[in-house]
């Protein structure tokens, strides 16, 4: 276990103290503990590349991380912040379909795949919404939350044309 898949798990152990904050409404807490996560989620990167640790382990568990703090946290904010639970639902929904596809890849391809940068920009994005609905800061955090949406949509459709190719390759050598 390397330093960069240690901070991908803080990420995920951090995420009860995250929700119980935002259900007491605790807010500076709430706020610090989300920076620590955000900053785990960038160091884990960062020191995987810097460090030469990037490891399969490391391509499943960081973006694993991020779905488990993200959609927890939209699970959470609808429950308690008005988040619109349209848009959990299909945040949830795209998280689950990119596991699945990821699965799919990973058994006939046996290669990890890797985020787009439209998926990128997309959790950045909702990472910014998110800190806006705990801050109550709307219609800004609303805003965002589009902008999010549009972006994992794009993510979505490179995902499926990614996969498409993928079949194609495949049976195009099998000559299938």
């Amino acid at each position: 276990m390397n330093i960069p898949n240690i901070l991908s798990l803080l990420r995920i152990a951090l995420m009860p103290a995250v929700l119980l904050c935002l259900k007491e409404e605790k807010t500076l807490p709430l706020l610090i503990l989300m920076l620590l996560a955000v900053a785990t989620d960038y160091f884990d990167g960062f020191l995987a590349r810097k460090l030469g640790k990037i490891s399969s382990m490391g391509k499943i568990l960081d973006p694993l991380a991020d779905k488990i703090c993200l959609d927890s946290m939209v699970f959470a904010l609808s429950l308690w912040r008005g988040f619109p639970w349209w848009a959990t639902g299909l945040i949830i929904l795209r998280d689950v379909l990119i596991l699945t596809g990821g699965l799919m890849m990973i058994n006939k391809t046996k290669e990890i795949p890797v985020s787009n940068w439209p998926g990128k920009f997309a959790v950045t994005f909702l990472s910014a919404a998110i800190f806006l609905y705990v801050l109550n800061w709307q219609p800004w955090g609303l805003y965002l939350l589009y902008v999010s949406l549009l972006l994992i949509l794009a993510s979505g459709m490179l995902y499926l044309r990614t996969l498409r190719a993928s079949h194609c390759e495949r049976t195009s050598k099998n000559g299938k």
